[in-house]
């Protein structure tokens, strides 16, 4: 069976096959987005050889009183704003963090996240107000081939699967989820958001932390400070500016600080990473879908044609989600 297999002789691992597919399912616009950096294409000097893999699920919601919304944004056409942003900007962000060069992956991954929120802020300061009203969570891997070091990040509920692969029958085994669900109502999201000065109220029975769903998302600046912390009339050019006592010291009620997940990956042995939006992982159960993937793999469907296929399913059920679906095959060089 052909794969474009990349390789060096000095690499742990190998990338064995990858591939994206996305659906736009029962919603108005596409608002995910995917990136897929193959080794030898990371924006990183490094010696190692890198591969970077995300998936972005973008949304919207106006929030914000309507003196500090033009019309234009009450009128934005998709929530794709921020997950397009960071398509764009999150894996430069993370080559540029002096501590990728030096190894430290989840700190790297931290401060670009944390970057890509002030490139944000800086927009909706002097541009537009959609960064606050636009938000996007964030499952990525950072794959260092090399020393066969896998590192993965998320915010809110995009999540990624890791499975080995038999080296005789190809069935998966030792499944597991690397990363892990931001919902407000969960004791410690709560317990943070509180002490932040937020609340979480169950409307239509669902936990939310103003119109969110989640707890961490990159955007969606309107829940995070300094924006949380002033009255709407301090971003309207001419506007009368609110003393600073006027408002309570806060924090950040929705956060961009990353769950982060390390694995070593060995040279004897073969993987399945599957990363996917929430409109995929809610429809089915991990062992599920990593079986289902590894099942049309051995029928011989590429990466590719595999993530598109579970996209699309996933998006044929009524009142569907986007869906979006990156598949992974990395193998050992003893394997």
């Amino acid at each position: 069976m052909h794969r474009d297999t990349l390789m060096s002789t000095s690499d742990a691992v190998l990338l064995f096959d990858a591939g994206a597919g996305q659906a736009q399912g029962s919603r108005r616009f596409q608002e995910d987005r995917y990136v897929l950096i193959r080794p030898g294409r990371f924006p990183a000097d490094t010696e190692d050889t890198l591969a970077y893999f995300s998936i972005y699920d973008g949304q919207f919601v106006a929030r914000l009183q309507p003196l500090i919304l033009a019309p234009s944004d009450l009128q934005c056409s998709g929530s794709g704003l921020v997950s397009e942003h960071a398509t764009q900007n999150l894996h430069n962000l993370l080559a540029q963090r002096p501590e990728l060069k030096k190894g430290e992956y989840a700190q790297a991954i931290k401060g670009a996240l944390a970057d890509e929120d002030a490139l944000l802020l800086e927009s909706f300061k002097y541009e537009y107000a959609k960064p606050a009203i636009s938000g996007s969570t964030v499952a990525l891997c950072l794959i260092n081939l090399t020393q066969g070091e896998l590192v993965c990040s998320n915010l809110g509920d995009s999540h990624v699967i890791l499975a080995e692969r038999d080296p005789k029958t190809e069935m998966p085994y030792h499944i597991r989820r690397l990363t892990q669900a931001h919902k407000p109502d969960t004791p410690d999201e709560q317990a943070r958001i509180k002490e932040a000065g937020g609340t979480v109220e169950v409307r239509s029975g669902v936990p939310r932390l103003g119109s969110l769903n989640m707890s961490r998302a990159l955007g969606d600046l309107q829940y995070k400070k300094p924006v949380n912390t002033v009255q709407e009339e301090d971003w309207i050019p001419g506007a009368r500016r609110a003393s600073s006592s006027s408002m309570p010291i806060r924090g950040d009620f929705l956060s961009n600080d990353p769950y982060t997940s390390r694995r070593t990956l060995r040279a004897g042995r073969r993987y399945l990473l599957v990363i996917v939006s929430d409109g995929v992982s809610d429809r089915t159960d991990d062992a599920g879908l990593i079986q289902h993937v590894m099942e049309l793999s051995m029928r011989g469907m590429r990466a590719s044609e595999i993530a598109q296929k579970v996209a699309s399913d996933a998006a044929r059920h009524p009142r569907s989600d986007n869906a979006s679906c990156i598949v992974i095959m990395v193998d050992g060089q003893r394997s």
